[in-house]
Formats: structure tokens, C-alpha cells, sequence
């Protein structure tokens, strides 16, 4: 019998199922499996509609990839992109302060948050910020040398996810914060409270500390 041709044997090895796409986010824009949408004018419009024309993005999980010295600004932009193209959740991968890779759930979609629900956000002086999403007085933890203080921040977010029976934490930072300190508050806390803070939502506006969040 004549030998399998190269094109059949890799046709045949082509069997696996289809996956949904590799989202890429830096701080000039967002890749989605090797298009680009530059940040700038409508890029929330434009990302959502590039993640829409590829299959298997509506309803399902994606991973992102983001690097950590990428603007909040611009990380909260490839968030709502991400919402308007009816992601469900995404696993972000984002190096860590020692550069060993980390992953996050953050959860797209998401129930409504009780207000016992833990906040935390990293402030435009680098401190952080911890409150419930109904309103209270927030905790503040000043930065340190290194920049915000992620050991005490992330124990007093666990702590307060801990009293709560949210099945997520909510993470947020000033626009001009790089989403890799967001990111290690919200890791840290989900390592110290895994029952309760296994999940993370990142809001894509600000909140003023101490007041009831309102998301968009």
C-alpha cells in the first residue's frame, strides 16, 4: 500500500477540537489570536466587535494574557471590551512581582454584589483601600517602599471577603495604575481566602472609596 501523503497525515493529526481565542493586552492594545486593536477613539468598540467576529467567544471562558505594566485606563477598556462581547469570565495570566506567571479568574459576567461584598482598590498615591460595596468607612493601608503595601492590603480584603458570602472579591485602581499591582492584591487575596475570594471583579471605574460602588 502506498504511504500516507504529508497533507493527509496532517490533516489527520488536525482532529482537536476549536478553542476559543488568546487575548493578548499590553499597554498600546489588544491582540486577539494575532489581530490588533490599538488603544484609542472607540478601541472598546472596536475590540468587542473583532472578539465577536471569532468563534467560540460569547458565553465562554477566555485566557488573557496581560502585562503587568499595562495601564488600568487601558486593562478596564479590554474589560468592557470583553463584557460587550458577552465573555463569560477570563483566566489572566499576569507575571507576578518575582516574574513567576500567576492566573486570576476575573469574572465577566456576574451576579449583583451583596453589599457586605469586599473592595479593594490601589489609590493614585499607591495606598490601598478596603471597604464593603454597600458603603462604610474604608481601611487605607499607605504604600510602602516598594510600592503599595499588598501583604497587609490583600489581609484586610480577605478578611472582609471572609465575612461575606460573595462568591468574588471586586478589585479596582486609578487610572494611571498598572493593572500588575491590581492584579497582586487581588492573587494575594484569593490565596488567603480561596473559599470566599476565589473569583475576582475588576470595576472598570474608580470607586471613591468608602461609598457604594456603582458599576456600569
Amino acid at each position: 500500500a502506498p504511504a500516507p501523503s504529508a497533507t493527509a497525515s496532517t490533516a489527520a493529526l488536525d482532529t482537536s477540537p476549536p478553542k476559543p481565542p488568546l487575548v493578548t493586552v499590553d499597554d498600546t492594545g489588544v491582540v486577539v489570536s494575532g489581530d490588533k486593536v490599538t488603544f484609542g477613539g472607540d478601541a472598546r468598540g472596536r475590540i468587542a466587535g473583532m472578539l465577536s467576529s471569532k468563534p467560540l467567544v460569547s458565553g465562554q471562558t477566555l485566557e488573557v494574557d496581560a502585562l503587568r505594566d499595562t495601564t488600568m485606563a487601558h486593562f478596564s477598556v479590554a474589560i468592557e471590551a470583553l463584557r460587550d462581547a458577552k465573555v463569560k469570565d477570563a483566566m489572566v495570566k499576569t507575571a507576578k512581582r518575582d516574574l513567576s506567571m500567576g492566573t486570576l479568574h476575573v469574572a465577566i459576567e456576574h451576579v449583583p454584589p451583596p453589599a457586605c461584598a469586599a473592595v479593594g482598590m490601589v489609590a493614585k498615591d499607591n495606598s490601598i483601600e478596603v471597604w464593603p460595596y454597600g458603603g462604610a468607612v474604608a481601611q487605607r493601608f499607605t504604600h510602602g517602599f516598594a510600592g503599595p503595601d499588598i501583604t497587609l492590603g490583600s489581609a484586610a480584603l480577605a478578611k472582609r471577603a471572609d465575612e461575606c458570602s460573595a462568591p468574588f472579591d471586586l478589585v479596582a485602581g486609578d487610572d494611571a495604575i498598572k493593572w500588575g499591582v491590581v492584579f497582586d492584591l487581588a492573587l494575594a487575596t484569593a490565596q488567603a481566602a480561596p473559599a470566599k475570594a476565589a473569583s475576582a471583579v475588576v470595576l472598570t471605574k474608580a470607586p471613591v472609596p468608602g461609598r457604594k460602588v456603582t458599576e456600569d
